[in-house]
């Protein structure tokens, strides 16, 4: 299970790379001196250093990094840095897949630059540094800033890698251990190897991808004319075999001269079943819009997606050894103890008007019987609304009024307000509903201290756990097994079933204290490599996957670096 994480690597600048970051300094100094006096002598100095490095480059390839290669080709005497051609290779594995992933677009332009045939040389071997500078940055940056950088719509602003940084970089490649540093820039994780391997097998497929069209929904024992396409589909997502593919699609009634459509069953029905539970739908054989959209995603679109999650993986640890983990768009719960994992569940997470948040914190106590206090928000948007339309929906549903949030508040009569006078803006009431049956936090409520008010709870309305897409909720977290999760936490504190059960019946709130913090993980895959080695993908439900497009212009030519 799958992680976020919030250690960041710590970069050491050695006594080396001291003496070496001061010779950059000078450098960049006698540039920013050359700048301001463009006519000077140290200005055409500085020209005619850079045109050491660029004077070989094609048309229309400026690096990015051109001061820092300038200083670092003269530091190395203008010798090459990529000779070593397995290097290279490694290198161009993982930049094409950061391309791919669409967080910065300069990626897509250094892939098209390295798959350029005009391209070679010494003029390569810049390319290859100016993209190395930037994949340096990302790669430092990205455990700090993820959740702006692989969540978010805007690409990331490129800058110069740190002196240490840079300073490993150039020590490995002085004492021959380029390929071991090149294998520590890749996430390290064990779904890597499976992504990446996934990821190279279906850019294999770069034949045009055929598009299922269905006026209406596709159930079994239906007939339809756009089989052939869904068989070709199926056969090329691999949820079809081929000996199952060379059995007749016709019925009794074509075979026999009538031109009628075909018929969807047998082993159709079955891919596409196994289909449905790798994009995570109720696999129940209807080719619904959901399940028909996703069949249209192409293999090529598909590595885009792994590659994007591939990038995600620098955030997520490989081991959990105690601890909760939400997917939130899988939604999935785990619970694991030294190391195994003692508890799934599915969940209900937040709306994408009310994202649920990536976060980590950890568990405080167990709240039995927990009263609600209804959020200013969800009043003024979802509840008073329905006052004024109702005005016995307090009531019923077991809603107290009180004067305000401190302690001291007292309750207020609800037929005393005028409601329809009441608005979003202006009122200054709390909300509190009482335990019981009704309550929408059900009988659990599970606190963990966060900026964002989010805790994990139970629900009354355990009927939308059935369905596949769950969220629901405004931001908090529902527990489909939350009496399961509960109980081994009071088991943890001491409890035992019968006080529980004694607990719960009383129906007095009662706050237990978790013994050891349980620490909490909140993170958002929307795809990986199951166990089975077969491929999971996840609807984006929050529009993080959106820089994917950004990184399919780049499909072609990654393909031909990650060959």
């Amino acid at each position: 299970m799958l992680v976020v994480k919030r250690n960041t690597q710590k970069l050491l600048l050695g006594v080396a790379g001291s003496i070496w970051l001061g010779s950059v300094l000078s450098s960049f100094s006698v540039q920013a001196a050359s700048s301001a006096a463009p006519g000077s002598v140290a200005a055409s100095a500085s020209i005619k250093n850079h045109s050491s490095v660029t004077s070989g480059l094609p048309a229309g390839i400026t690096p990015y990094y051109l001061g820092e290669l300038t200083t670092l080709y003269a530091r190395q005497h203008s010798r090459p840095m990529w000779s070593d051609t397995q290097l290279v290779k490694a290198f161009q594995q993982q930049l094409a897949e950061v391309a791919l992933s669409g967080v910065q677009p300069q990626f897509n332009t250094w892939v098209t630059w390295l798959t350029d045939p005009k391209l070679s040389g010494f003029s390569r071997d810049v390319v290859l540094s100016d993209a190395m500078l930037g994949y340096l940055q990302f790669v430092a940056g990205v455990e700090k800033n993820g959740g702006n950088w692989l969540y978010g719509s805007v690409p990331y602003k490129l800058a110069a890698p740190s002196a240490a940084m840079i300073e490993q970089w150039q020590q490995a490649i002085t004492s021959g251990n380029g390929a071991a540093f090149i294998a520590s820039l890749a996430p390290r994780h064990s779904q890597y190897e499976k992504m990446h391997t996934a990821l190279k097998n279906m850019l294999t497929d770069n034949r045009p991808w055929p598009k299922l069209v269905l006026a209406d929904s596709l159930r079994p024992g239906d007939e339809s004319n756009a089989l052939p396409v869904l068989q070709e589909i199926l056969l090329r997502t691999g949820m079809l075999s081929q000996d199952s593919a060379a059995m007749p699609l016709f019925n009794d009634a074509t075979a026999a001269g009538n031109t009628a459509a075909l018929r969807y069953d047998g082993e159709m029905v079955e891919a596409v079943k196994r289909f449905q539970h790798s994009q995570g739908l109720q696999d129940d054989g209807v080719i619904g819009k959901r399940t028909r959209d996703w069949l249209n995603v192409s293999s090529q679109m598909r590595a885009a997606l792994l590659a994007l999650n591939i990038q995600r993986l620098r955030l997520v640890p490989d081991k959990v050894s105690s601890g909760i983990v939400v997917n939130i768009p899988n939604y999935s719960l785990s619970y694991y103890q030294n190391g195994a994992e003692i508890l799934s569940s599915r969940v209900i997470v937040g709306q994408p008007k009310r994202k649920t948040p990536l976060m980590s914190s950890s568990l405080s106590n167990v709240v039995m019987n927990p009263p609600w206090n209804v959020p200013t928000t969800l009043t003024r948007q979802d509840i008073i609304p329905k006052v004024i339309q109702d005005p016995g929906y307090l009531q019923r549903h077991g809603y107290t009024v009180l004067s305000g949030w401190t302690d001291s508040a007292q309750p207020i009569d609800p037929s005393m307000i005028d409601w329809p006078m009441m608005s979003a803006g202006n009122f200054p009431y709390r909300l509190r509903q009482a335990p019981g049956d009704s309550n929408s936090l059900g009988r659990y409520k599970f606190n963990m201290p966060n900026t964002d008010s989010i805790y994990l709870h139970d629900t009354p309305n355990h009927n939308l756990f059935q369905k596949d897409i769950r969220a629901l909720s405004s931001g908090c977290v529902r527990v489909n097994k939350a009496s399961e999760l509960a109980a081994l936490l009071l088991q943890d504190a001491g409890w035992n079933n019968a006080r529980i059960s004694s607990t719960l019946e009383q129906g007095n709130t009662t706050y237990v204290a978790v013994r050891q913090r349980v620490p909490v993980n909140f993170y958002y895959l929307t795809a990986w490599v199951a166990d089975d080695g077969k491929p999971q993908f996840r609807t984006d439900i929050y529009n993080y996957d959106d820089t994917v497009k950004t990184g399919a212009l780049a499909l072609s030519r990654a393909g031909l670096l990650l060959q």
